[in-house]
């Protein structure tokens, strides 16, 4: 394998299990998502939203579903979408959402660079509108 100068490309990858940024670029960061305990659908109990920046997921293996919630302070009606393989979903700034991903799923994310706990809230979900949400999991 031929090595490229590094002003003509970068190479960003990572194959933990967990959320982690691997590349970062004109305010963008890039990052990938594999299966850990926060995004099992078992674990599944809150959910968050970015002030500052949508979040485009796109699943590239496995199995997984996206949650959005609609409410302004705190999360109302959620939906549960079955994610299909190399689509991109988009969610908009400040819209609640999760995903929950099967073990041997893989999701890219792309958000802004700035994208912190600071600027994102999250929040526990009432118990009837987890018991809602989670009737609607497709990931086993």
């Amino acid at each position: 394998m031929s090595l490229v100068p590094a002003h003509l490309m970068e190479v960003g990858e990572s194959f933990e299990q967990r959320y982690q940024p691997i590349l970062d670029f004109h305010g963008w960061r890039v990052a990938v998502l594999r299966h850990f305990a926060d995004v099992a659908p078992e674990t599944f109990h809150q959910v968050e939203r970015h002030r500052a920046t949508n979040e485009v997921f796109i699943l590239t293996a496995g199995q997984a579903d996206l949650i959005v919630c609609d409410g302004d302070e705190r999360p109302a009606d959620c939906y549960v979408f079955p994610m299909r393989l190399n689509v991109a979903y988009n969610i908009q700034q400040a819209v609640w959402h999760h995903v929950v991903m099967s073990p041997d799923a893989h999701i890219i994310l792309v958000e802004r660079t700035d994208t912190t706990v600071e600027n994102s809230d999250y929040a526990e979900l009432p118990p009837d509108v987890l018991a809602r949400a989670r009737k609607q999991f497709t990931v086993p």
